[in-house]
């Protein structure tokens, strides 16, 4: 897979010779303004980000803060017309990586850009280590006072300290996370260390080995002994996400360890020992997961001897305003902005939305409009048109950019351009205009989905 480049710069002949000297390597997306580009980082992963310094009303600087604030990993690399003391300083204070002088020279791009990308391993490796084992200094209070959230609470005082394991169950985006991490302060354990990961994102194998260690030689690439996770953190707390996503042949080795505290490395004869607290997290039925036969039944009958289940956000909406203040007051503070207020109007907009991506959904949502408001007041302008037009009804669904969707279908089309504007606005609404998403459905580039996008005037959102 080819690493992603965004370019920024209001110089059309820049992100021209950009698009030309790197397209074939790399996957090159550009964008003449930032706001546009901060929305693109916020949907999309980027290894690296070329930044021009001309940008009209920003500085370089302040362009990479409110691109960093967003909370994604990439590096960045300024296009500065000329170097001096205090260029050099605002580089460094703000994290970039690199310059390059314009008029830009293909082969300083060839020089610059690989170092970076190796730069930006590193950086990832390092948060990988930090979030696994992470010592649980931020605050993880679960924000809200309505009834169910304060059900959840009460029933963590009174299991956290039991060592038995616990199950969390709640769809995407409901702060699981926040559950297992109030539970293991809650704790006597809340002196030992944390670790958190997720079997989604450590499929197969993968798993075994992050928790269980493995020893040198026990397959490709193992050149020394490893130490797994319930080593590591050998006294506190781990927390297991996506547990339905854990191979059924790794789930019995993972089953002995909750009982018996007791595993073997991957590869290794010698039975260890572990005394860890086990949380495990799930947005998927695992009784249905049984019945499939993908999930142990053993395993499931010991996961469920206590189980918490997180309220989706539609169900606790009381909590929104506060829950909408609470991210707001986070975010000011990176940008090192005044705190704005949410306006009653556009407060009545949040509190109407059904949120299928629940709070990560409503945080995301907050962070753009501080992002992109410059006035004190977050009111609906700032709203994205999707919350605006919501409807639970098909029929009464807007497809943004092209009209409702009941005319739409009603409507006889002969241009194969009209049908395949149509298609991609539904598909940018079914993923709620995450770019990136949409060209996986639709099996095309982003490049290309960005081309088509402007094409067809769907860039008005």
């Amino acid at each position: 897979m080819k690493n992603a480049i965004l370019a920024i710069s209001e110089k059309k002949e820049i992100l021209k010779q950009i698009r030309k000297e790197l397209a074939e390597k790399y996957e090159v997306i550009t964008f003449n303004n930032l706001l546009d580009a901060i929305d693109m980082v916020r949907e999309s992963d980027f290894d690296l980000v070329l930044l021009d310094n001309a940008l009209e009303g920003v500085t370089v600087g302040e362009a990479k803060k409110k691109l960093a604030s967003i909370g994604k990993e990439f590096v960045t690399i300024a296009l500065v017309d000329e170097v001096n003391a205090e260029t050099t300083k605002e580089l460094e204070n703000f994290g970039i990586f690199a310059y390059l002088l314009k008029p830009i020279k293909v082969e300083d791009l060839d020089a610059i850009i690989l170092p970076s990308l190796n730069g930006l391993e590193l950086i990832k490796e390092n948060k990988r280590l930090e979030e696994k084992l992470a010592v649980l200094e931020e605050d993880t209070d679960i924000i809200g006072q309505s009834t169910k959230i304060k059900d959840v609470r009460n029933l963590i005082e009174k299991i956290a300290d039991n060592d038995l394991p616990i199950l969390i169950v709640g769809e995407t985006g409901t702060g699981k996370d926040i559950i297992a991490k109030e539970i293991h302060k809650k704790s006597e354990r809340n002196k030992g260390r944390y670790a958190q990961i997720s079997c989604a994102l450590y499929p197969g194998e993968l798993i075994e080995r992050e928790l269980f260690g493995y020893e040198r030689g026990a397959f490709m690439g193992a050149n020394a002994s490893k130490k797994g996770l319930l080593e590591e953190i050998d006294g506190g707390t781990i927390y297991i996400e996506d547990i339905s996503k854990m191979d059924i042949k790794i789930q019995s080795r993972f089953l002995k360890a909750i009982e018996y505290g007791e595993f073997k490395r991957v590869g290794g004869t010698k039975v260890r020992k572990t005394n860890v607290r086990f949380l495990v997290g799930t947005d998927i039925d695992l009784k249905q997961e049984t019945e499939k036969g993908k999930f142990r039944k053993d395993l499931y009958h010991r996961l469920t001897a206590l189980t918490i289940e997180v309220p989706p956000l539609r169900e606790r909406k009381e909590d929104i305003p506060v829950l909408a203040n609470y991210f707001l007051n986070k975010i000011v503070r990176i940008l090192h902005k005044e705190t704005p207020v949410i306006s009653g109007e556009a407060m009545k907009f949040l509190m109407e939305y059904y949120y299928p991506g629940n709070i990560m959904e409503l945080k995301n949502l907050i962070e753009r409009m501080a992002l992109l408001s410059k006035d004190k007041i977050l009111d609906v302008d700032q709203l994205p048109l999707e919350i605006k037009t919501k409807s639970d009804i098909v029929e009464n669904k807007t497809v943004v950019g092209v009209g409702p969707l009941k005319e739409i279908l009603e409507q006889e089309i002969y241009s194969l351009e009209e049908v395949e504007r149509v298609v991609i606005a539904i598909a940018l609404q079914k993923t709620r205009w995450n770019k990136q998403e949409t060209s996986k459905i639709l099996g095309i580039g982003r490049t290309t989905l960005y081309e088509k996008i402007r094409k067809y005037g769907l860039d008005t959102k």
